[in-house]
């Protein structure tokens, strides 16, 4: 009889002891391994600056790639052009655009006056199809801010706070604050909670940032932020499919965005929600644009101001103070102009880039002024475990074939092995989790015939109660902290890694409902003994 009730004992600790042990590797896996603790929208460094990834086969160095192009780039003034350069990029895409696992992209090459490459691949509807453009829209706010300066409605010198007074912001922090990322704000930091910090006066990317430039625009132009650019930026450069508005961009047809799920792009509909609580809005990452109308807005770049239509929208002079009136980034080798990074080749030629990423949604755009040349990559899908580095090799891919360079191809190896590893990971938790459950009628089994208390006693049945705190109390709860640990807010866990957050959210539920199913057993057994009126069985029964 003792035999047969330790056996049937061992089965709770069993159960305990594996959901503890897989919700622990999870956890260590997720605080010490990129990919499974998603870090939202983290952009790569366009310059040759150390990675920290590391495991899984991740590449070191530059994140985007970008930095290496320069050490194989010919000379200015011998890139290919026409069928030649329509040649590298076409067979590059058709090596590489698959390993991505991004289901559609489209590229655009152009010089100052002509595209020189234009293509879309996979689901993309065509070249006029928008797609959000994540950070890239930072430099359409800088873009606004700078219309204004010109026109002397905005001192870059002046505090914010005198343009929008409602916010919560020191008299210290300046507009030019704003524009170089040096106020200081927290990197997950919504506008409604924005607040200057220790990293005041360095830079420190935020996207509050940007959102409250939006606010100052619409301030002191006294329209909405997405008027603003439809009547001063795309209206005069022709972007007739692009918009800060998300009910016009949809209604243009948008190339449609996916999210990963286990490690597959899923179009299930999401829209990201603006409002001042989220991460992120229109002027800071969610301005949508197509392959045609950034190839127009890289023009007006290397125009100085002026569209290849011959509208002018900004000075040369403003042009350049979005590029260089900078700040250096003390994580790198590059610098953060107004919506623009900044750094040099090796032989001293500038380039000038932003990516992009949301939640659905990849970018990645790249000047090379001194050779009039400018390259835009847009991809419908983002994938928080590392998924989204092979669409920057891609995008870097693609500039190396501009100039004459011999693209390095995208290996995708290392990022399925992350894939498999977080899938198995989740599998193991959700199984763990579902065993108190699963197992529930055996445990009600070994309370009705008491063996497990006449095995251990009062002491057992303290064991008991604390080992059902833990499993059904202490481990949801652990669980569901994890994100905090992790240091992203479940807001943005919730947005950008549904996939993560439904396994941590079905787990804790798991726990959660056995051990209500299991307090509801007690409660009708201690019902049923007091009907028996058969004090000797009330106190029997463990928790």
């Amino acid at each position: 009889m003792r035999k047969r009730g330790t056996k049937r004992e061992s089965g709770g600790p069993a159960a305990l002891a594996a959901a503890w042990c897989a919700a622990l590797a999870l956890a260590l896996a997720c605080l010490g391994v990129p990919g499974c603790a998603p870090e939202p929208e983290p952009e790569p460094d366009a310059a040759a600056s150390a990675s920290d990834a590391e495991g899984d086969g991740a590449p070191e160095g530059d994140p985007s790639g970008l930095g290496d192009v320069g050490d194989v780039a010919p000379p200015e003034g011998q890139e290919p052009e026409g069928a030649a350069l329509a040649a590298r990029i076409d067979a590059y895409l058709d090596r590489n655009f698959p390993a991505t696992g991004v289901p559609g992209v489209a590229v655009a090459v152009v010089d100052g006056q002509d595209v020189r490459y234009l293509r879309t691949l996979g689901d993309v509807p065509g070249p006029d199809a928008p797609f959000v453009i994540g950070s890239l829209s930072k430099s359409f706010t800088a873009l606004a801010v700078m219309q204004l300066v010109e026109e002397g409605a905005i001192d870059l010198d002046a505090p914010a706070s005198a343009y929008a007074p409602a916010y919560d912001v020191p008299a210290a922090v300046t507009v030019r604050d704003l524009l170089n990322q040096t106020s200081g704000f927290g990197y997950y930091d919504s506008l409604a909670d924005a607040r200057a910090g220790d990293a005041f006066g360095g830079f420190s990317y935020a996207n509050a940032n940007y959102d409250l430039l939006g606010r100052i625009v619409e301030a002191v132009s006294g329209q909405s932020y997405a008027d603003y650019l439809d009547g001063r930026v795309l209206g005069p450069l022709d972007m007739a499919t692009s918009s800060a508005d998300p009910a016009r961009a949809a209604a243009f047809g948008m190339a449609p965005g996916h999210r990963a799920w286990f490690g597959v792009p899923v179009a299930d509909g999401f829209v990201h929600g603006s409002s001042d609580e989220t991460w992120g809005a229109a002027p800071s990452g969610y301005v949508a644009s197509s392959v045609e109308d950034m190839a127009r807005y890289l023009q007006m770049y290397l125009n100085g101001g002026v569209g290849a239509n011959g509208a002018r929208v900004l000075s040369p002079e403003g042009v350049a103070s979005m590029f260089l009136d900078r700040v250096p980034d003390p994580e790198g080798d590059t610098y953060y102009g107004m919506g623009w990074t900044s750094f040099c080749w090796d032989d001293g030629e500038l380039v000038l880039s932003h990516d992009g990423q949301v939640e659905n949604y990849v970018a990645s755009m790249c000047l090379l002024p001194e050779r009039d040349l400018g390259v835009v990559v847009l991809g419908d899908a983002s994938d928080h475990a590392g998924g989204d580095g092979l669409f920057f090799d891609m995008a870097s891919g693609v500039v190396a074939a501009a100039v004459g360079a011999d693209p390095e191809p995208v290996d995708a190896a290392w990022v399925w092995r992350a894939h498999q590893r977080d899938d198995v990971l989740y599998l193991s938790v959700s199984l763990a989790c579902a065993l108190p459950l699963v197992t529930l009628p055996r445990w009600a089994a070994r309370r009705g015939d008491g063996s497990a208390s006449r095995s251990f006693g009062g002491r057992g049945r303290s064991a008991r109660v604390v080992r059902a705190v833990l499993l059904h109390v202490v481990a949801p709860l652990g669980l569901l902290a994890l994100p905090f640990a992790w240091g992203v807010p479940w807001r943005d866990l919730l947005a950008f890694a549904p996939d993560v957050s439904a396994v941590l959210l079905v787990c804790a539920a798991l726990l959660v409902v056995a051990g209500v199913a299991k307090l509801m057993l007690v409660a009708k057994g201690s019902r049923d003994c007091g009907s028996r009126n058969d004090p000797a069985v009330k106190n029997t029964h463990a928790v």
